[in-house]
């Protein structure tokens, strides 16, 4: 049997919903398919449609999900889990050149989903994404053949001796790390625990890829997740088996890593793991055999059901981890030397880049997960180390050396007794013996001792980025820009509100003909021009012949009491300007101080103060 199981599609149905549509290499019992139709799939397989298309996939017009499926009893090529990985997508019904009859719907969306025995999804992903494009292009859905030849295609290239790097392909380290920052040791300390989590988010390929990125973190893991379909299964004993006892002389990691008892069986019997859960699966985490679980979820429901259980939820979208359970908090708080641990990691990761480029090891995803596993081996030793002193620690020998010290209280007190009473620690306690790791590791936190200068220095810069003063500035420099125009514009109506005011409180002028315009005559009263005290004028004769003299004004009484004297003046013209011009360079007729008045030309005379 290769690792390549079924090619499968999965159409969402206007009457049954999800359902099973077509199946190559076809089911045992099914003939071959050469169109579209609803399939009968084995009842262990029975969620299969639902784990294809994820709630809320029609919002997205790409989406990837990876699930586990149980293994199935009566086929003797499916043992044990089967990992499964879906790509859906939806064409509008009028862009389809063929419509069958069961297209009732505006759009229709269909997933394809490969089915592998082993966990290689990064391998999977970018083919099927192709082959999935590619299908849909064709507008037609029943044209399948490419499907079939997607499946040869896969199975000729994919062997079953598959290397590590295609188990660590699709996760994404440096992205954990810049996500969680420091959380992310609590939630490595969180999988050792074995609790009951949920990790919530959209969409759902990211919220696959952050739980596979953590398991890639335990050496080995990935390959040993042969139990995570469902609380029933365990393969302890052939667990037991793959472990080594003689000592590892090659240079292969995997061999070393099994002569240290890894990976460590998280997931035995009680155990459950589902990187995206729909609600039709909740039951499982409801059974009272099913004692810890990590499970993906796009369903609010399942953060408010307390039936399941929960432990800890964690919010992919912020980075969040929330604690239902108070006493985990206590357990799970880093110590000094966790934090240091960490200022080195979310250091490296910050100074390499915003890209995942591989030019630099520091702060790439292989030198990440090189840390985590001296972290991981480093606790295993020191807490075999432990043992070792709790053993001697009555003896003279073991009296007062240094090197004969609790090692484990860097990795914290509380943590290391908690993880002392789960399954996974117990079946590795009794297989791994002190000489065994104490050939290699060397116990001791990779950060143990007392702060130093550059310690102080790398937490606060860290602090310093994590707080983004640059971005979360960015809306108070634009409240603040907008509250200097609003407030500019405001005291601009002010000022104009109260210029006006002041204006009005002037005296009335007369216009001013700065221009070529026709001025426009005002006839002012004999008592109004008294009162202002007006003396002497200058007349503006309307012949242009004659130039203008200067001359007295006849007695105030003699003047006749209407207004049949007053005349508009002419339009003023060049030749009237020069003439007025010519006219003020003359000396003053008289030897009284006169000054000009400052109401201008009107009806034709030019008015001066009387002194």
């Amino acid at each position: 049997m290769g690792v390549i199981l079924h090619i499968i599609v999965v159409g969402f149905h206007h009457a049954h919903g999800p359902i099973v549509e077509y199946a190559y290499p076809p089911f045992p019992g099914q003939a071959e398919q050469t169109v579209l139709t609803r399939l009968e799939v084995p009842e262990e397989w029975s969620l299969l449609p639902f784990l294809a298309l994820p709630d809320g996939s029609h919002q997205s017009d790409e989406d990837f999900t990876y699930f586990h499926l149980p293994p199935v009893k009566s086929r003797k090529d499916v043992a044990s889990t089967l990992f499964g990985i879906s790509c859906n997508r939806q064409i509008l019904t009028k862009d389809l050149v063929v419509k069958t009859d069961d297209v009732t719907r505006s759009s229709v969306q269909k997933a394809i989903v490969v089915l592998a025995t082993q966990p290689i999804f990064g391998v999977l992903r970018q083919r099927l994404a192709v082959v999935t494009a590619a299908w849909f292009g064709q507008k037609d859905f029943t044209q399948t053949e490419i499907l079939a030849q997607f499946y040869d295609s896969l199975n000729a290239t994919v062997s079953e001796s598959i290397p590590d790097s295609a188990f660590l392909m699709g996760t994404s380290l440096r992205e954990l790390v810049k996500k969680f920052k420091y959380k992310v040791l609590v939630l490595l300390k969180l999988l050792l625990l074995e609790k009951r989590v949920i990790f919530f988010g959209y969409p759902v390929e990211t919220l696959c890829t952050y739980q596979y990125s953590l398991m890639s973190l335990v050496p080995g893991l990935l390959k040993a997740l042969q139990d995570t379909g469902s609380p029933l299964l365990d393969s302890q004993e052939v667990y037991m088996r793959s472990m080594s006892k003689t000592p590892a002389h090659s240079t292969d990691k995997q061999e070393l890593f099994k002569y240290l008892g890894l990976p460590l069986h998280i997931f035995g019997e009680g155990s459950f793991f589902q990187p995206y859960l729909p609600l039709q699966q909740i039951d499982i985490l409801q059974d009272p055999r099913t004692r810890s679980y990590i499970i993906g979820t796009t369903n609010a429901i399942f953060l408010h059901n307390r039936d399941c259980g929960t432990d800890v939820i964690v919010n992919t979208e912020p980075g969040t981890i929330e604690f239902l359970q108070d006493s985990l908090s206590g357990i799970l708080s880093l110590t000094s030397a966790d934090r240091r641990w960490m200022d080195e990691i979310i250091q490296a990761v910050n100074e390499s880049g915003s890209t995942d480029s591989q030019t630099e090891y520091a702060g790439s995803d292989d030198y990440l997960r090189a840390k985590f596993e001296e972290y991981i081996l480093t606790l295993l030793s020191s807490v075999k180390h432990a043992q070792k002193v709790t053993q001697t620690e009555d003896s003279t020998e073991g009296m007062g050396n240094p090197s004969d010290r609790d090692m484990t209280a860097d990795y914290g007190t509380y943590f290391i007794r908690a993880w002392q009473q789960t399954p996974n620690y117990q079946l590795w306690n009794d297989y791994v013996d002190w000489e065994l790791l104490n050939e290699i590791v060397a116990p001791g936190h990779p950060c143990q001792g007392n702060f130093s200068l550059a310690h102080v220095q790398r937490r606060l810069a860290n602090q310093l980025k994590d707080m983004r003063i640059d971005k979360n500035l960015v809306p108070l420099k634009q409240s603040f820009s907008r509250a200097m125009t609003t407030s500019r514009e405001r005291l601009s109506n002010v000022f104009d509100s109260v210029w006006q005011e002041f204006e009005k409180l002037q005296p009335e002028e007369g216009p001013q003909p700065t221009s070529l315009e026709p001025g426009i005559y005002r006839p002012r009263s004999r008592e109004s021009s008294l009162a202002e005290g007006k003396g002497l004028v200058r007349s503006t004769s309307t012949n242009r012949g004659q130039e203008p003299t200067a001359r007295s004004i006849p007695d105030p009484d003699a003047i006749p009491d209407d207004d049949s004297n007053d005349a508009i003046s002419p339009p003023v013209s060049y030749k009237s300007l020069s003439r007025r011009t010519s006219m003020q360079q003359q000396p003053a007729s008289r030897t009284s101080s006169a000054t000009a008045s400052p109401f201008g030309t009107e009806g034709g005379r030019d008015v001066l103060e009387r002194v």
